[in-house]
């Protein structure tokens, strides 16, 4: 879900601010120069920057592995390096990998309920086929 509403959100971004575009010479006395306009595009651009990177969070399935895409990091783990997971107390489901780390999954949220349980548990099986 989490990507249809960053969509969304850039969608109604860019069409507030063509709308306030459209009626800010009609301030009067408080007419928008070039400055206020660049400004605007400034602060859209960096709310649409935040909401790709949203958008960019995702759990990639391929034949050697996996590919975690978290706000900041990216993760690329072999199946070997896999050793289960886990959804605690946190908000996220987290990979325990073979050296002792464990790896936030943003991409499968608590939030989510059942379809990230569900979800969850898919990923838990991949794992014990692949490592099996």
């Amino acid at each position: 879900m989490a990507r249809y509403v960053c969509l969304g959100l850039a969608i109604l971004l860019i069409i507030a601010t063509a709308a306030l575009f459209a009626v800010a010479p009609g301030f009067g006395m408080y007419a928008w120069g070039t400055s206020d306009y660049v400004g605007t595009l400034a602060l859209l651009g960096f709310f649409l920057w935040l909401l790709w990177i949203q958008y960019r969070v995702r759990l990639e399935v391929r034949t050697d592995g996996i590919v975690i895409k978290n706000l900041i990091y990216s993760h690329d783990l072999a199946w070997g390096q896999l050793v289960g997971v886990d959804f605690g107390d946190g908000p996220w489901v987290r990979i325990d990998t073979t050296d002792g780390e464990s790896i936030n999954v943003m991409a499968i949220q608590a939030a989510d309920g059942e379809y990230a349980r569900r979800e969850a548990v898919r990923l838990a099986t991949l794992i014990d086929r692949h490592t099996a």
